[in-house]
């Protein structure tokens, strides 16, 4: 029923600045993105008219009904904090899957403008291939180590924002923090590969397919840049739930 039909008026600019008010404060305190914050805002103003109505209902003036619905929910620091457990393994979640789903693409990529570059690839480490960058005995073995990182952190977020969640209480910490860990992973696999293609530019320019490492770099820039922003609020996140 809305509130035509129930003959209420609409709130006042009074009660809708109380609203708004109180509104503002919860979003102060909650964690994840914007579209996830304006999920959980829309939900509380929904629910914040509908206890304004019911005491219209009961005879109190839209002041008096905004102020005795925002007395209701409770302190806004309390409310935020009901919410941040789930925007953070929401969040988290978000972040894992898409490090999982999109880091077997980016790897295609730069596998495909490395074929397209004649470079020397065979059955022996990386940094032994014909016309591997300078620094890639260190280089490679660090990005496989960042690599390796990368993968099981954003596995294990996976798995404690799923069925695990329902017994492994403390999920809500975890997940953030793993999804943290491999959102740096990633953005740290992608620093080595610039570092090495910036190698590569130095000694044998010519040698390099411009199309397919313009593509593979971009992908990577993309990722590096999104990845560094999601880990720093997946800490953040984290660091609100304490």
């Amino acid at each position: 029923m809305t509130r035509a039909t129930a003959g209420m008026a609409p709130p006042g600019p009074a009660s809708r600045h109380l609203v708004d008010s109180y509104l503002a404060e919860v979003t102060a305190g909650l964690p994840g993105s914007a579209r996830a914050r304006a999920s959980v805002v829309d939900e509380l103003r929904a629910g914040l008219l509908d206890a304004i109505d019911a005491y219209r209902s009961a005879g109190l003036t839209a002041e008096q009904a905004a102020q005795a619905a925002v007395s209701e929910f409770g302190d806004p620091g309390q409310v935020a904090g009901a919410f941040r457990p789930g925007l953070a393994v929401s969040q988290a979640r978000r972040v894992a899957v898409t490090l999982v789903a999109t880091g077997p693409l980016i790897g295609l990529l730069w596998g495909a403008a490395a074929l397209a570059s004649h470079l020397g690839i065979r059955h022996a480490p990386p940094w032994q291939w014909a016309g591997a960058p300078p620094g890639s005995l260190v280089a490679f073995p660090l990005a496989a180590a960042a690599l390796a990182v990368t993968v099981w952190a954003a596995l294990f977020a996976v798995a404690v924002t799923g069925h695990l969640t329902r017994w492994l209480a403390f999920g809500a910490r975890l997940a953030p923090a793993a999804a943290a860990i491999a959102g740096f992973g990633a953005m740290t696999v992608d620093l080595i590969i610039f570092v090495l293609l910036a190698g590569r530019l130095v000694a044998a320019p010519g040698t390099l397919a411009p199309a397919p490492v313009a593509v593979a770099a971009a992908a990577s820039l993309i990722r590096l840049t999104l990845a560094r922003r999601a880990g720093r609020r997946c800490l953040a996140a984290r660091a609100a739930l304490t």
